[in-house]
Formats: C-alpha cells, sequence, structure tokens
C-alpha cells in the first residue's frame, strides 16, 4: 500500500502527536518523504525518533523503503532521465546504499508486476505465439531494444517466423511488407514512447492481424492500438528506468510458449545442437588444417 492508503486505514490508531505528522507528510506527498527523518522530524516540530516510530506502526519495514515508494511516485510523473535525476540522485547515498536501492526497487518492480498482471491477457498472448500459424514480428525502440532482441531470440528457439524488427534490425519498415491476417506484432512501448511503435501498431492492424503490447503504463498512447496489453513497473533508484520486470514478463512468455509447444521445442533444440556441434568442429577443423 501507498501512504496514502496506510494512513486511511490507520486513521483511528494515530496520537494527536502522530496526526499532525501524518498531516505533514500527506501534504508534502511524495517529495517530502525523500528528506531525512530529521528534516521531516524539524517540519513538524518533533522527534527524529518519532518520525521513525510512525513510518514503523504503519508497516514499513525502512527508511529506505519509505523513500523507494517516495522515488517511484515523484519519477512516475516525469518523462526523461533529466527531469527524474533530481529526486534520484539529490541524496547523499553511500554505494552500498545504490546497491540495496536497486535491489529494493526491483523486488517492488517484480511484485508489482505480477500482481496487477492481466491473466487473461498473457494468456492470450503466449498462445497466440505458441499457437499461432502466423509469423511473429517482435518491435522494439530506444532503450527497450535490448529486452526484445532477448525475447526474439528465446522466442526463435521455440517457433518458426520470428521477425526481430528492433534496434539494428535492416529496413524494418520493408520487413513489414507482407504482414497477413494470421501474423502478430508484440510491440515495446516504454517511456519516452515511440512514434514509430506506434505506426508500426497501426499498420499491423490495418492488416488485420494482431498487436500485444508491453508498456509500463495502462493509459500509454500504444495501448488503444493493441488487442491485448502487458504492464511492467520500471521504477528506479537511479534516473533511468529498470528494465528487470520487463525481462521477467518476457522470459514468463517464452516459458509458456516452451510449455504449449513442448514437442516442438524439444526436437528444435536438438536440432539446434547438432546444428552448433556441427559448426563448432567444421571452425576446428579449420583453425587445425
Amino acid at each position: 500500500m501507498l501512504l496514502t492508503e496506510r494512513l486511511a486505514a490507520r486513521a483511528a490508531s494515530l496520537t494527536a502527536s502522530e496526526r499532525a505528522l501524518a498531516d505533514d507528510l500527506l501534504r508534502h506527498y511524495p517529495d517530502g518523504l525523500l528528506d531525512s527523518a530529521s528534516a521531516i522530524a524539524a517540519r513538524t516540530g518533533t522527534s527524529a525518533s518519532t518520525v521513525v516510530r510512525m513510518f514503523s506502526k504503519l508497516g514499513y519495514d525502512s527508511l529506505a523503503e519509505v523513500r523507494r515508494e517516495a522515488r517511484t511516485e515523484v519519477t512516475s510523473r516525469l518523462q526523461t532521465a533529466a527531469q527524474r535525476a533530481p529526486a534520484t540522485l539529490g541524496a547523499q547515498r553511500s554505494l552500498s546504499e545504490c546497491v540495496d536501492d536497486a535491489l529494493l526497487h526491483d523486488q517492488h518492480n517484480l511484485a508489482a508486476t505480477r500482481r496487477g498482471l492481466d491473466m487473461a491477457a498473457f494468456e492470450a498472448a503466449a498462445r497466440l505465439l505458441g499457437e499461432g500459424a502466423g509469423r511473429v514480428y517482435v518491435l522494439a525502440e530506444k532503450n527497450s531494444a535490448p529486452v526484445a532482441s532477448h525475447l526474439a531470440t528465446q522466442l526463435n528457439m521455440c517457433r518458426p517466423g520470428v521477425q526481430d524488427l528492433g534496434a539494428g534490425a535492416p529496413f524494418a519498415v520493408d520487413r513489414m511488407l507482407w504482414v497477413q491476417p494470421q501474423d502478430v506484432l508484440l510491440v515495446f512501448s516504454i517511456r519516452r514512447y515511440s512514434r514509430g511503435a506506434l505506426l508500426a501498431a497501426q499498420h499491423f492492424r490495418a492488416q488485420g492481424a494482431t498487436v500485444v503490447a508491453l508498456t509500463d503504463s495502462p493509459v500509454a498512447p500504444i495501448v488503444p492500438h493493441a488487442q491485448h496489453t502487458l504492464v511492467v513497473h520500471t521504477a528506479n533508484a537511479s534516473p533511468f528506468d529498470s528494465y528487470t520486470a520487463a525481462f521477467f514478463l518476457c522470459n514468463a512468455l517464452v516459458s509458456a510458449v516452451a510449455q504449449l509447444r513442448h514437442g516442438a521445442v524439444g526436437e528444435a533444440l536438438e536440432r539446434r545442437d547438432a546444428l552448433w556441434q556441427r559448426f563448432e568442429s567444421d571452425a576446428l577443423d579449420g583453425l587445425l588444417t
């Protein structure tokens, strides 16, 4: 729960001084939570220990968890890394705290993504990827490209007809020339949202194909153009979005597709092993001659 929800749930049990502190926290939410316990105490005329006890009473495990929530709420409203930098880099943190903050954010991202996952959309996407007769196009731009490349690489070992349209793919527009109604576009759209991803989704829909969107917001521009949407959380302890939850969701999709196609995948992986063995032995033979 967010601070606002925690305070509402425990309002009846707060003392007079705690209610004054709660009022200050709400008035300065979320930016004020980035302050130290001493700074919050100075604002409200109480002690740092009272602030710490208050957060503990509200169910927080630590001040780091409080700041994680605040940082997430602040940065979710800001589009660029430059805008997010003051909220994520302003605190004087040790390098060890940077590690712990990154872990805390990614644990939250993973749990929140799983908790909010639309299982109907996930199952529909998995069946389209695993049982569909058409080709699968994977598209991402900007910072999402490594996640899409990872997904396309693994899907290609599970089924034929996977096309990577991400960064570095030659002539991505030309590769959309023969889109058919049975094809699927899996498109990544993480802020800052790309016009290219939106145009691709519109093109696939116009051809009667299916669009699956993986994005960071249920109101992202890509959502109205997708039949199925999967939402990931991307909060981070730095100015840059975290893609840990996106990789998790891709791993889950690959696992589901492999499960649906378990017989064919087993045969494909055996052929792959044989092919790799041949290429590696040929390369070694060439070095020895």
